[in-house]
């Protein structure tokens, strides 16, 4: 019964314990080098602490066929030797973790069994690590840097009422630093009388308490900033250790960073670039500085935040590409502005890798690329536009064409017509490109129509406001202004010295209040005239094309005293008046 209750009590401190252990036998090849081990026996802290699981009765090639050798040297001499051996050591294959191991032989040496107690000591050794690395910065800067320091002894409160210490040893630099002789044997007062009060109350706190202290003062006697370092020596008799370093310079430059710093984000922010700092998986906005933004600490909105919802999918496939690819990140994307308005970025960051060759964090710019992306909506809508109107245009020739040359008697005149006729539109489609296929200057219209007939402007007496017109009724007009000036110039008063045309046009109210256009081409001292036996394509292109891409109506008059021309129409958005 003894004997039961004590292996209950083994076996609960064999599974409460934290350490990990195991028993394994160890396995030599024929040479007598051990080539494996078997776990025998395992207690619950084993699998936290090496990260093997079912372990038990299986050897450590199979769980980690890595495993380094020097594992299987050690507990093969223990095995062999019975001498037990406590190391500290890394295991690459289980992580990289490192273990204190205390190993000793069990059982008769024949059995070859090794006990083994340890411990993943890796955020131990992390720490020292740390720490060494802390230590090694800390000297080369104490190395690279006049350090001075000193021993001063508390001495009694004089008859003055004021304390005082005396200096029991200087070193070199700090004879150095400030400029002075050995001061062994003098007080602090005695040199440095104007020190202020706060150094002897830390020094007396130190004393007082045992606890070290790290400071900063600025010694206004010598315009110095000092890092102080102040741990008690003894309490009898009461001295003091005091390590001093000059850091006047690098307060400076501090203090010039800083400045540096602020203009930095001074000039990002009065960009309209912004500067951002984004999670390895981009869940959190670290930092963002530029166009008045300012994340101070992470985010988790800055989707929700920033861009609109049908386009955060897109981002979203970007943004797992770049961290699947470990490239830079490019998007040129919309983003809502602080007004809530739409505008357009274009995003470029970097991944930042860790010493493990991980991503730490994202660093990126985005550019403010609003008005470009907008100039290229507008030209791709300039450009639909422009083969709307050159599909036009095309059809109107190809109109002119079928009508000059089935109407003519020969060849040649059709050919010279029809040429007339494309000059005429090509003027037209001058003045609109320069407007990009906007609306026309009606007068700069005419004047490009009646230059084909030659110098007459002394007998086309031209008189109307200056208005616009969309660009189908421009080509419409200037080919109906060419007609009209060709027939005059063949047949009507253009053909005869004395002969005028008077072409007037304007803008009046109707009954009803609307805008009415009006324009009038009226042709007088010219011969008698008739109207035309057939219907050519002035006549066609007069009476009945031209007013209905206005949708007004056409009146034509063939008067013997000359030929008259009349077009109504109302404004629409066809007609615009400047102004």
């Amino acid at each position: 019964m003894a004997e039961n209750e004590s292996e209950h009590h083994y076996r609960v401190l064999f599974d409460s314990i934290d350490d990990g252990f195991c028993t394994i036998k160890l396995l030599f090849d024929e040479e007598g080098r051990a080539r494996d081990y078997r776990f025998l026996l395992i207690n619950p802290a084993f699998e936290r602490q090496t990260g093997l699981t079912g372990a038990a009765r299986r050897t450590m090639r199979e769980l980690a066929p890595d495993h380094e050798e020097f594992w299987f040297d050690v507990y093969g001499k223990v095995a062999l030797t019975g001498e037990p051996v406590r190391f500290e050591h890394q295991a690459d294959a289980l992580g990289g973790r490192w273990f204190e191991v205390y190993a000793f032989r069990i059982g008769a040496a024949e059995e070859r069994q090794v006990a083994i107690i340890f411990r993943d000591i890796k955020e131990k050794k992390q720490a020292e690590e740390a720490l060494r690395e802390s230590e090694v910065q800390y000297r080369a800067l104490f190395d690279s840097i006049d350090e001075g320091a000193c021993i001063i002894e508390r001495l009694p409160v004089g008859a003055d009422g004021l304390r005082d210490y005396r200096y029991i040893v200087m070193n070199k630099a700090m004879q150095t630093m400030f400029g002075i002789a050995d001061l062994s044997g003098r007080t602090i007062r005695e040199f440095f009388p104007d020190e202020v009060e706060d150094w002897y109350d830390d020094y007396d706190r130190v004393l007082e308490t045992g606890e070290p202290i790290r400071f900063e003062r600025e010694s206004e006697p010598q315009e110095m900033v000092l890092e102080m370092f102040v741990s008690r020596l003894s309490q009898k008799p009461p001295r003091l250790l005091t390590v001093m370093q000059d850091i006047t310079q690098r307060r400076r430059a501090e203090e010039a960073m800083r400045r540096s710093e602020e203009r930095t984000r001074a000039l990002i922010n009065a960009t309209s670039d912004a500067v951002y700092r984004m999670s390895p998986d981009w869940q959190e906005m670290r930092q963002l500085d530029g166009r008045g933004s300012d994340v101070e600490g992470p985010t988790v909105r800055w989707i929700e935040d920033y861009l609109f919802p049908e386009d955060r999918s897109r981002l979203r496939l970007a943004v797992a590409h770049a961290i699947r690819e470990r490239r830079p990140f490019e998007l040129e994307h919309r983003v809502r502005r602080a007004d809530g308005e739409e505008g357009w970025t274009f995003s470029r960051a970097i991944p930042i890798f860790d010493d493990k060759g991980e991503i730490a964090e994202w660093f990126g710019m985005a550019a403010d690329v609003t008005e470009r992306v907008n100039a290229r909506q507008r030209q791709q809508m300039l450009n639909h536009e422009l083969g709307h109107r050159l599909k036009n245009v095309l059809s109107l020739v190809q109109s002119i064409a079928n009508q000059t040359f089935r109407q003519a008697d020969n060849l040649t005149e059709a050919a010279e017509t029809y040429s007339a006729r494309l000059v005429s539109l090509g003027r037209a489609t001058d003045i609109l490109t320069e407007t990009a296929w906007a609306d026309a200057s009606l007068r700069s219209l005419v004047q490009a129509s009646l230059i084909s007939v030659g110098d007459f402007s002394e007998r086309i007496r031209i008189s109307g406001p200056d208005l616009d017109l969309a660009p189908q009724q421009a080509l419409m007009l200037t080919l109906t202004l060419h007609e009209l000036a060709t027939n005059s110039l063949k047949y009507g008063s253009l053909s005869s010295e004395a002969g005028v045309v008077d072409l007037v046009w304007g803008v009046r109210r109707d009954d009803a209040g609307e805008g009415q256009f009006t324009l009038e081409w009226k042709e007088s001292g010219g011969p008698d005239i008739s109207a035309p036996a057939r219907d050519g394509f002035g006549t066609r292109m007069i009476g009945r094309l031209l007013p209905a891409s206005f949708q007004g109506k056409a009146e034509l008059s063939y008067a013997a005293a000359g030929f008259e021309f009349r077009l109504e129409a109302p404004l629409g958005d066809v007609i615009k008046v400047r102004g």
